[in-house]
């Protein structure tokens, strides 16, 4: 019989009566243009089966997964646990070509997530299997276990629900609670937007969230948060600078792989004084095996192979007289040369997951014989260049403008971790904006331009004919209050930067690193410093050039133009200056391309 990767299914509890929410069908209700159940559905895309246990609405909104089925409990609005029941009876794996395992996973979510993400879900199931407990259910923010957001092993559901049900009367209308099923071993993870809508009042504070726009730590938190990881990778370290390993990089060969000299100087055989033999010189990529007597000393070079039963004497150690050569009275005692894994043995771990690969890393690798890792390659980005009135003339037309964005921003997103493939421009019309978001095969879409809400802005109705689900709708931010950031139904991501010069470059360093390591799975990094001078609050986030000092500080502009990249020509960095700190605290660092 063939084996079977552990599958995952989900069950969506969409059930209830809602009787907190009276006269409205709650998993209808829309948030961010989505109704509940259709952010669920969204969010458990990736499974391999989902049933819905609940009403079937007479259309659904947004992707949902190939093998979708809806089905009722016994009786309607009988409760959790035997929503539960009628969910496993749906999931039917009797026709696999491998049964069901114990060890298959179980996703259970309510339908009224307005915020659940598939990250948050998949999540969840990397903790199951990584653990040896039964079920593991999410936290919310404010530390509650929510029960009906878990992932349970197959079997361990199956004889909970079972149990929970056991002597209960099918044609009582309410039946027992999640709690009853749980089995005995069960953990808890702490995930965001797993808040629940259960009253009017929490469903108007989801769609007042929904629509304002969040500060940069918090939009950094979910582009992190709510971005899928590239798929991994087989692939030489020197063919992927800038992705991230998937695993950890475990050595092939010991370094060193045979034990060589670490100084210009003597192989010697026993205990001194030495006689020296004039005729024999050790050198480096010496292939054959040279023979010491007891007592004898040959010369050996930097990197030469050590002849077995010798060790190194560095030359500034020693003292010749004739054939004579003695150790240096003052001279410590120790054997200068490297022995085999003397520095890592095969399968030490020299790298692990998440960290980025960099020259360190692929000369780690060249010495390690690492010739593959696993990894997520640097994610491949298509830059588009919205707006009529851009020219390339060095003298454009009255109404058009010079490009001087395109021809620097591969830079830019190269020092952000990404690999730009291409660069192309895009006319303000919704069929050029269609092919922008789905022509080509990148990973990523960045494009600049056109992110307001004017009359020539039309990214907006783009993302939204692609049935694109937001990330980012806006930073509290400036400047890039326009910017945004959106996963279309076949995973591509779409950036949106502001088309002034500075506000397109500011922004992109500020949130394309996170960008970035979302995709590839590394950590985000930070940089903090202290100002050279008193710098003043403002009621958002600002982005603002910022210079080195000698003494290791940083001198902050207090305004910036927009139009033109030239205050960042003598600049170093952006500072990152957040709302309500005081003058003198530190601030975040974001460097730009050494200059």
């Amino acid at each position: 019989m063939p084996e079977r990767s552990p599958g995952v299914d989900a069950i969506v509890l969409a059930g209830g009566r809602g009787s907190r929410m009276p006269g409205t069908d709650k998993v209808l209700a829309t948030v961010d243009g989505r109704t509940l159940l259709g952010h669920v559905l969204t969010a458990t895309a990736f499974c391999d089966r989902v049933v819905v246990v609940g009403p079937r609405p007479s259309a659904l909104d947004g992707p949902a997964a190939a093998d979708l089925r809806f089905t009722r409990e016994t009786p309607h609005f009988g409760g959790p646990v035997r929503a539960l029941r009628a969910g496993l009876e749906a999931i039917d794996r009797s026709a696999d070509p491998v049964p069901a395992s114990d060890d298959d996973v179980i996703l259970t979510v309510s339908a009224d997530l307005p915020f659940v993400h598939e990250n948050a879900l998949r999540s969840l199931v990397d903790a199951l299997r990584s653990r040896e407990v039964d079920a593991v259910f999410a936290t919310d923010a404010a530390g509650r276990v929510q029960y009906l957001v878990g992932a349970w092993r197959r079997g361990a559901l199956q004889r909970g629900v079972a149990a929970a049900l056991v002597g209960v009367d099918d044609t009582r209308e309410r039946g027992p609670s999640v709690r009853a099923a749980l089995p005995q071993a069960t953990a808890t993870l702490a995930l965001d937007d797993v808040e629940d809508v259960d009253t009017p009042e929490d469903l108007a504070a989801a769609r007042a969230r929904a629509e304002r726009s969040p500060d940069l730590d918090a939009a950094r938190r979910r582009i992190r948060a709510r971005v899928a990881p590239l798929p991994v990778r087989h692939g030489r370290p020197s063919d992927h600078y800038g992705g991230c390993l998937a695993d950890p990089m475990v050595a092939v060969r010991p370094f060193p792989s045979f034990d060589t000299s670490a100084m210009d100087g003597w192989a010697v055989a026993g205990q001194g004084p030495w006689k020296v033999d004039d005729g024999v010189v050790v050198t480096a990529g010496f292939t054959g095996t040279t023979a010491v007597a007891d007592g004898r000393a040959v010369r050996i070079a930097t990197g030469a192979p050590v002849p077995v039963g010798t060790t190194v004497i560095r030359d500034e150690f020693t003292v010749r007289s004739g054939d004579d050569l003695r150790r240096r009275p003052d001279a410590p005692v120790r054997d200068d040369a490297r022995r085999v894994g003397e520095d890592w043995a095969v399968g030490a771990v020299l790298a692990g997951a998440g960290r980025s690969v960099t020259p360190a890393l692929v000369s780690t690798a060249l010495s390690a014989g690492v010739e593959s890792v696993t990894l997520r390659a640097a994610p491949r980005v298509d830059v588009v260049l919205s707006g009529d009135e851009l020219s390339d003339s060095v003298d454009p037309p009255p109404g058009s403008i010079r490009d001087t964005v395109g021809p620097v921003l591969p830079h830019y997103l190269r020092w952000c971790g990404l690999d730009p493939v291409s660069t192309r421009r895009c006319r303000d019309t919704d069929d050029d904006f269609d092919e922008a978001l789905a022509a080509g095969d990148a990973d990523v879409v960045v494009i600049v331009g056109a992110t307001g809400f004017g009359a020539a802005d039309p990214l907006a109705d783009a993302l939204a004919r692609a049935d694109a689900r937001p990330v980012v709708r806006g930073l509290a931010c400036r400047p890039g209050g326009s910017t945004s950031v959106s996963v279309t139904p076949s995973g591509r991501l779409v950036v949106g930067l502001p088309g002034n010069p500075f506000a397109a470059v500011a922004t992109a360093c500020a949130i394309l690193p996170d960008v970035a390591r979302a995709l590839t799975g590394g950590a985000p990094r930070r940089q903090y410093g202290l100002p050279a001078q008193p710098i003043s609050s403002s009621t958002v986030t600002r982005l603002l050039p910022a210079t080195a000092t000698a003494d290791g500080r940083w001198r902050v502009a207090d305004t910036v133009r927009t139009a033109h990249l030239a205050a960042l020509v003598e600049c170093d960095a952006l500072a990152v200056v957040s709302p309500g700190r005081a003058p003198d605290e530190a601030i975040e660092i974001v460097p730009l391309p050494p200059r």
